[in-house]
C-alpha cells in the first residue's frame, strides 16, 4: 500500500515555549523551577506538584493523601483558617491543592507584584499546616458525603470497578478518595504523620508563567521555596511492575433505579510519550475522538442510536494506564452496543485508517498545539508535562514533526500490540442486564 503523506504547516512560532525562552533550574533544596514570560498577560499563574501521593498510603488508610491535601488551607502555625484565606483573597489571588496517585498538585494565580506573597504563603501552607480538629471532622464528613453520592452514580461505579479489574493487585487499583471504611477510620494524627513523612521540596516542580521575567521569578523562588527544608522527607514507594491480565474480565455493578447504564471497555495503553503513544494518539483520535467522537460515535451513536454518548480515551501518566472506551447507553441496549463496539475494534485492528482520516486527524492534532498554549494556565501545565516526562524544552516545536512522521502501518501495528479482543476488561453499572 502506498503511503499517504500530508504536509502540515508548523503552527509553532518563536513566541511559543522552547529552549530559548524557558528558564529551567533546580534550587538548592531539590525543587525545580520552569518559568516562561507571557508579555501579553499582567497576571501570573503558578502550577506545580509535590512528590507525595496516594501510593504512599496503606490499604487500611486509603484517602489519607487526598484528605491531607484538602486540609492544607485549613490553617497554619501562623494563621487560622479565616486569616489565611482572607490574606489570599485580599490581593485577589487564589491557591488550591489536590492529591493524585503519585503527586500532590497545587495551583495559584496573582498579579506580578503579589508573587512573593503568594509563594511565601505556599511554603507556609505546605510546611506548617495544623489540621484543626474541627475542620478535620468537617472535611471527613464532606468526603463521606461525596463517597455516598459516588455510590449511586453509574459512571463512578463502572470506573471504580474497571480500575479494580484492570489493575488487580497494583496500587493504582485503590480509590484515591478512599472508601467508607477507611475514611471513617482516619484520624487527624494520620494526616499529621503523612504530612511529616512525605511533604518536602525534594521532587517538587513549579511552573511560573505570565507577566514576569523568568529571572525575577527565579529570585522570588530562591527567597521563598528555596528556603524550605525537610531533611527527613521520605521517598515515595517505587511503583511495582505491572502485567496486564491474560484473560477477559467483566463485571456489572447493579444500580436498579438508573435509566442509563455506563459501559467501559479497555486495555493497556502504551507508555506515555513513547513512540507507540504518538501512533496510538492519532489512532485513538480516529477511533473515538475526532468530529462527533470518531468512528465509535458515528457507528454506535449516530447510525445505530445505541448510545447517548461514547468516546475513547488514551490514558496518560506515570506507570500503567488504560486505553478506554466509555459509553452511556439505554440498559436494554447494553449488549447490542458492546457487540458494535467490538465490531469497530475489529475494523480498527484489521484495516488501516483511511488517508482522509489520517490527514484530518493529524491536521487537527497539530492545530491543537497552539490552542493548548494560548493562556498562562495552558503553558504552565505544558511546562509541568515537560518536567514530569523528561521531555525536551523544544518539545512543542518538535511535536508536529513527530505526529507528521506517523504512518498508516505504524498506527495499525501499534493498535494491534495493545488491543487484544480476547482479553478485554469490561465493566458496566446500571440496571441489571
Amino acid at each position: 500500500m502506498a503511503k499517504f503523506t500530508a504536509t502540515h504547516q508548523n503552527p509553532v512560532s518563536e513566541n511559543m515555549p522552547g529552549k530559548n525562552n524557558i528558564l529551567r533550574t533546580e534550587l538548592n533544596n531539590g525543587a525545580r523551577l520552569l518559568s516562561f514570560r507571557n508579555p501579553s498577560s499582567p497576571a501570573v499563574v503558578v502550577r506545580g506538584y509535590l512528590n507525595c501521593g496516594a501510593i504512599a498510603e496503606s490499604t487500611e488508610k486509603l484517602g489519607t493523601a487526598s484528605l491531607t491535601a484538602s486540609m492544607l488551607m485549613a490553617g497554619t502555625e501562623k494563621q487560622t483558617f479565616k486569616a489565611l484565606n482572607a490574606s489570599i483573597e485580599s490581593i485577589g489571588s487564589s491557591l488550591y491543592f489536590g492529591a493524585g496517585a503519585l503527586q500532590t498538585t497545587f495551583a495559584g494565580q496573582c498579579l506580578r507584584e503579589d508573587l512573593p506573597r503568594l509563594l511565601a504563603t505556599l511554603v507556609e501552607v505546605v510546611d506548617s499546616p495544623t489540621f484543626p480538629q474541627a475542620q478535620f471532622e468537617r472535611y471527613k464528613m464532606q468526603t463521606l458525603t461525596m463517597l455516598a453520592i459516588q455510590a449511586q452514580d453509574s459512571f463512578d461505579q463502572a470506573d471504580l470497578a474497571f480500575n479494580c479489574l484492570f489493575y488487580r493487585d497494583h496500587p493504582y487499583a485503590h480509590p484515591q478518595s478512599g472508601t467508607f471504611q477507611t475514611i471513617q477510620g482516619l484520624t487527624r494524627d494520620d494526616l499529621v504523620e503523612f504530612h511529616q513523612r512525605f511533604y518536602g521540596p525534594k521532587g517538587m516542580a513549579i511552573a511560573i508563567v505570565g507577566g514576569i521575567q523568568p529571572e525575577e521569578a527565579l529570585q522570588i523562588c530562591h527567597d521563598s521555596i528555596g528556603t524550605w527544608a525537610r531533611p527527613k522527607q521520605n521517598a515515595l514507594p517505587e511503583l511495582p511492575a505491572f502485567e496486564p491480565s491474560q484473560q477477559a474480565q467483566r463485571e456489572h455493578i447493579p444500580l436498579e433505579d438508573k435509566s442509563q447504564t455506563d459501559l467501559m471497555v479497555g486495555t493497556l495503553a502504551p507508555e506515555t510519550m513513547s513512540r507507540d503513544y504518538y501512533a496510538c494518539s492519532i489512532g485513538n483520535n480516529i477511533l473515538g475522538q475526532f468530529g462527533m467522537m470518531g468512528r465509535l460515535g458515528n457507528s454506535v451513536r449516530e447510525k445505530a442510536g445505541l448510545a447517548y454518548s461514547i468516546q475513547s480515551d488514551l490514558g496518560g501518566g506515570i506507570g500503567p494506564v488504560p486505553w478506554l472506551i466509555a459509553a452511556g447507553v439505554n440498559p436494554d441496549n447494553l449488549e447490542k452496543a458492546l457487540r458494535l463496539i467490538r465490531k469497530e475494534l475489529e475494523r480498527f485492528l484489521n484495516q488501516p485508517v483511511t488517508a482522509t482520516e489520517l490527514n484530518n486527524s493529524k491536521t487537527q492534532m497539530v492545530g491543537r498545539i497552539p490552542l493548548s498554549l494560548e493562556n498562562n494556565s495552558g503553558i504552565a501545565n505544558a511546562l509541568l508535562s515537560i518536567e514530569r516526562y523528561g521531555l525536551s524544552l523544544d518539545y512543542f516545536s518538535e511535536l508536529p514533526g513527530i505526529l507528521e512522521s506517523i504512518s498508516f502501518e505504524e498506527i495499525l501495528a501499534a493498535a494491534r500490540r495493545y488491543w487484544d479482543l480476547e482479553k478485554l476488561v469490561i465493566t458496566s453499572s446500571g440496571r441489571a442486564y
